[in-house]
């Protein structure tokens, strides 16, 4: 059992003084959050150009991304949902619109993300989601089917799959919820109209999904983690160096495509977490890079 690691808990109970996980850490071994297990593989040459149209050409190359499940974790206890903030020794932190630029290269102007939750077939005209799956993607699929869309040089065939890898990048890399490998419906109308995704302001519902999902996870009953996780990471390197990976020191953009090649073991991730907690609780306010985006070799 875990004692008194960090010495702070007291003060990082949730003002309305409901759950929050840290209230456990003095009574529970460490407890490691677990990110979308991501099978996905850069798309081929030839849907480049629509994913470029799409604002999806950079958030492509980031699909390899592999997760730091104990950093994640580690910042997750900082994270104050009354502010959307993270509490930490020398001041509260927190990802902004600015960042998502930076570091994913999607656009936070533009027309609302949305999607239909309730009612489908009262708002899609009478349409099952059976059908819009069969006039969308070409196939019904099923939850065992773990086969990828044919990636036949044939354009409708290259429609579909172009529709079935945006499909993937929303619910996948963006936009994923708690569960291991599952996309939610409700983005499915968005692959209706191609033109428009590049009219949407992807950057600022990213931000808000990944906001509400550190939130639901800060409870101590959670065991998965939603959200993009591969910003919250790359923020977390780029502005607090000591928790940058040896080597990769690259200068990139977009930002986040520095860690895409940066392997880790997972299975060793209760020691690492011990390790995140300790150096989140020690670092001091000149070991923070407040301003990394200012830089011209940017």
């Amino acid at each position: 059992m875990e004692q008194q690691l960090l010495g702070y808990e007291h003060t990082l109970y949730r003002l309305d003084q409901a759950e929050h996980i840290v209230e456990k850490l003095d009574r529970v071994a460490p407890q490691i959050l677990r990110t979308r297990r991501n099978s996905m593989r850069r798309p081929v040459e030839e849907i480049m150009p629509d994913l470029r149209r799409a604002g999806f050409e950079h958030v492509a190359y980031i699909v390899e991304f592999k997760h730091d499940w104990s950093l994640a974790s580690a910042l997750i206890k900082r994270w104050r949902p009354e502010s959307h903030t993270f509490h930490l020794p020398w001041r509260e932190m927190t990802i902004t619109l600015q960042g998502v630029t930076y570091q994913l290269g999607l656009t936070i102007d533009g027309d609302p993300v949305g999607g239909c939750i309730d009612g489908w077939e009262q708002h899609h005209d009478g349409w099952s989601i059976e059908n819009f799956f069969q006039q969308l993607l070409g196939a019904i699929p099923d939850l065992e089917d773990k086969q990828e869309l044919e990636q036949d040089v044939i354009e409708e065939r290259l429609l579909r799959y172009r529709r079935g890898y945006i499909m993937q990048v929303i619910g996948g890399i963006l936009f994923p919820n708690a569960s291991d490998s599952r996309v939610h419906i409700r983005w499915l109308p968005l692959l209706e109209d191609h033109d428009r995704y590049g009219r949407l302001s992807w950057g600022l519902a990213v931000l808000a999904w990944l906001y509400c999902q550190m939130c639901r996870a800060m409870k101590h009953s959670q065991r998965n983690l939603g959200g993009c996780i591969s910003l919250l990471l790359s923020w977390a390197y780029l502005h607090i160096p000591l928790l940058w990976p040896v080597g990769f020191d690259t200068r990139r953009f977009l930002l986040v495509e520095r860690w895409v090649e940066y392997r880790l073991d997972n299975a060793k991730g209760e020691h690492r977490l011990r390790h995140y907690r300790r150096m989140l609780n020690g670092i001091g306010i000149l070991n923070v890079d407040w301003t990394p985006y200012a830089g011209l070799h940017l």
